[in-house]
């Protein structure tokens, strides 16, 4: 076979994967599960649920639990696959120690309606955010936490809100940088529609950040962690947690460093313990 004959096959290869990958790139994304488990069949005591309506006329599922006298609230995005039920361990985490938590799902997932974008659920999260703004307890600071490609979700979020402190497990620069590595063969930077540019946004974080990240991660890998650490303002810290993976973080001591930080934000305002917000009294499912 000549050899041009035999460039043209390959070429033709490489662009049939090429737009293959273009047009199923949110499947590759967003791997959501629409299984809708309620808190209270996880056995999640105090956590209500919530739905969220967009003003496009989407509904989204979203967890809440008040926090305990003077502790803070947790604004938590979670990552790029499952559900909320995936997530019922680290709720139960955090509010043993007293900490309020929100939880809001993305399009698709946990039994929302719609379909996930970039600009859709960094839409949605700033409408939880303010939502969980107007009846969060005056006794509670907000702090955002973001869980992998919720970290990009996260930092625009608190690049555009006024919060407490910022809490990034597993973040990156962008989607992009994350694409080029997982995609080595792929030219993802001008490909990618939802590129999540983290380091674009990081600058304009005015809250105390901590980033949590293992060194063995081989999903997003630490180098673009410290490339995002090194973009974002002071006060920072970050830890790079040895065999700690992308799954595995808190197997290797992730949660003492987040409940640290967190204990920063402790108040003990002169108001009675256990006031929680009208909105949660019942466990009412629509605000």
């Amino acid at each position: 076979m000549r050899p041009t004959r035999v460039f043209a096959i390959l070429s033709a290869i490489y662009l049939s994967i090429t737009v293959a990958y273009y047009i199923l790139q949110r499947d590759y994304l967003f791997q959501p599960s629409d299984i809708h488990i309620a808190p209270q069949a996880l056995g999640l005591e105090g956590v209500c649920e919530m739905q969220l309506h967009t003003p496009d006329g989407e509904t989204l599922i979203a967890w809440y639990a008040p926090p305990d006298h003077g502790q803070p609230t947790l604004f938590y995005l979670h990552g790029n696959a499952g559900a909320l039920f995936h997530r019922a361990a680290r709720v139960r985490l955090y509010r043993a120690y007293g900490y309020g938590i929100f939880l809001p799902s993305y399009r698709g997932f946990s039994g929302s309606t719609g379909h996930p974008t970039e600009k859709t659920i960094v839409s949605d999260a700033l409408m939880a955010y303010d939502r969980l703004a107007s009846f969060n307890p005056a006794h509670s600071r907000i702090v955002i936490y973001g869980e992998s490609l919720g970290t990009g979700v996260a930092v625009q979020v608190a690049s555009k809100r006024p919060i407490s402190g910022l809490i990034l497990e597993s973040p990156f620069s962008s989607a992009a940088d994350v694409g080029a590595y997982l995609y080595p063969f792929l030219p993802v930077h001008w490909l990618l529609k939802d590129r999540f540019a983290s380091i674009d946004y990081i600058r304009k974080v005015k809250a105390p950040m901590i980033m949590i990240h293992g060194k063995q991660d081989h999903i997003v890998p630490a180098r673009l962690g410290r490339k995002l650490f090194a973009a974002a303002p002071a006060p920072k810290q970050a830890y790079f947690i040895p065999g700690a993976t992308h799954y595995t973080l808190y197997e290797h001591g992730a949660f003492e460093k987040v409940r640290a930080f967190l204990d920063r934000f402790r108040l003990w305002p002169d108001l009675p313990p256990g006031t929680i917000p009208a909105h949660c009294k019942g466990c009412s499912r629509s605000h």
